[in-house]
């Protein structure tokens, strides 16, 4: 597994988000990591079983990138959000049933020959947000389409925690939120687990 820590300049010869096909492994691109989370395992959420990336290039398109748990104690002390990176070298897949967090035909996973290397954040633009206006949140899930989205909103109102029990029998808790454009718009957001419900109450206190 080859990987660069210090900071460089961007290989030449690099591709667009848009052009990833899966024809090649060879896919060299330049991308800011616009989000990193770790995808739980089902039977222990405690565990993790992959942490996922978000990346966009300097035209604005994104790609979501699965690293395994194993492979990612190589990169962990590399990768960071809002970081800006030249990356070489994936596996190109189709999306499977999950969420899909880009509107992107592909997905990218790295293998033991990718490879990574920090860049100055001046390397291109970068803005890590897509602010997504209510309507256009609206339209989306009337499309229904699932995508990773930004959205700006004051919260005026909640509804009460409730408990529930998820697909895999574990317990848990959801709640809802009401937000508030600058226009007057209103729009519902369920949050879900305890964990992010506690975090998001912390911010009403």
């Amino acid at each position: 597994m080859a990987i660069a820590t210090g900071a460089g300049q961007p290989s030449n010869g690099t591709d667009r988000v848009a052009d990833i096909k899966a024809k090649k492994l060879a896919w060299n691109v330049v991308v800011g990591v616009v989000r990193m989370y770790q995808l739980p395992c089902h039977n222990d959420p405690s565990d993790y079983y992959s942490v996922e990336l978000i990346l966009q290039d300097k035209e604005g398109d994104r790609i979501q990138c699965s690293i395994s748990k194993g492979d990612f104690v190589v990169y962990k002390t590399l990768i960071r959000e809002f970081g800006v990176y030249n990356m070489k070298g994936f596996i190109v897949q189709t999306p499977g049933r999950g969420v899909r967090s880009t509107p992107h035909k592909f997905k990218l996973s790295f293998y033991l020959k990718t490879c990574v290397r920090l860049l100055p954040h001046d390397a291109f633009p970068f803005s890590p947000f897509h602010i997504t206006p209510f309507s256009g949140v609206v339209a989306m899930t009337q499309a229904g389409q699932c995508h990773l989205i930004d959205c700006i909103g004051q919260v005026v109102g909640k509804e009460e925690i409730i408990d529930m029990v998820t697909r895999t029998g574990e317990a848990s808790k959801r709640m809802a939120v009401h937000l508030e454009d600058l226009e007057g718009n209103t729009i519902k957001c369920t949050l879900f687990g305890a964990e992010m419900i506690g975090q998001f109450n912390e911010f009403l206190l």
